[in-house]
């Protein structure tokens, strides 16, 4: 019986070809992944290895749960809660310490209005690198008190220093769980924790590596220097670019930029 074009033959029996469920490989399946088997592991472990070698260092992040920490400074909720520390030692003069509260709940701290009281506040202190935040309860009397410092506009209310356009690639964070609560504190796998962090009024943080590979850590605002609106969360987590402003206040870098301008590559 001739072979017709598209019709498998049923009397014909090359089981080096034809594959059958119920019946073993074909040999010619099994010489092909015996002899791609070895190549596909070399090819996956260097991978693998080129992967792990571009990973940055998450850096030496602490979250001081043992011990309670205290500051004096000013108080400002501008754009988010923040401790502006004097301190001869810190460029320009000054420190900032990012506020948060326990768990979730920073806008639960009802700080609305508050800019440049003098303070001392009380709390757990996290810290990554140069920058410092404290936790704290959300109840105002537990971690709050007034204090009596000298009047010092220079580090009460610092004036932005525009420091020109920027388009800038990167990912969006929140700066509680990059500082130090968690390590590391950014890709997909901490997308949910992440806008939950925001959502409940942690400030939203970019993180940005330049050509060179040096990094960079910048406080986000809108455009205005005003938080962020909660449009921005769908993008947590995930590659973006935007175009916006670089700020400086204090010592504190802003990448000020609406929701709308970020676009996920």
């Amino acid at each position: 019986m001739s072979r017709v074009k598209g019709v498998i033959d049923p009397h014909a029996h090359d089981e080096d070809e034809m594959f059958i469920g119920w019946r073993g490989s074909p040999m010619v399946d099994r010489r092909f992944l015996l002899a791609a088997l070895p190549l596909g592991l070399a090819l996956g472990a260097g991978g693998a290895y080129i992967v792990a070698s571009n990973l940055s260092d998450p850096g030496p992040g602490a979250w001081m749960t043992g011990d309670t920490h205290s500051v004096t400074g000013y108080l400002s909720n501008d754009p988010h809660p923040l401790i502006r520390v004097p301190d001869a030692n810190a460029p320009f003069g000054v420190r900032t310490y990012l506020v948060f509260a326990e768990q979730k709940c920073t806008s639960a701290l009802m700080l609305d209005g508050v800019t440049a009281r003098p303070i001392t506040a009380s709390g757990v202190l996290i810290e990554r690198r140069a920058r410092r935040a404290l936790e704290v309860p959300i109840f105002l009397d537990k971690w709050l008190r007034d204090a009596d410092l000298p009047t010092d506009a220079a580090v009460a209310n610092p004036i932005p220093e525009p420091l020109g356009e920027a388009i800038l690639s990167g990912q969006i964070m929140d700066s509680k769980c990059f500082f130090g609560v968690m390590r590391p504190a950014r890709g997909r796998t901490h997308k949910a924790c992440a806008s939950l962090c925001i959502r409940g009024g942690v400030p939203p943080s970019f993180w940005v590596r330049a050509s060179d590979g040096r990094e960079a850590v910048l406080l986000m605002t809108d455009a205005n220097g005003g938080p962020l609106s909660d449009t921005i969360l769908p993008l947590v987590a995930e590659p973006v670019r935007a175009a916006g402003r670089l700020v400086r206040v204090g010592d504190l870098l802003q990448f000020r930029a609406d929701a709308a301008a970020f676009e996920r590559l």
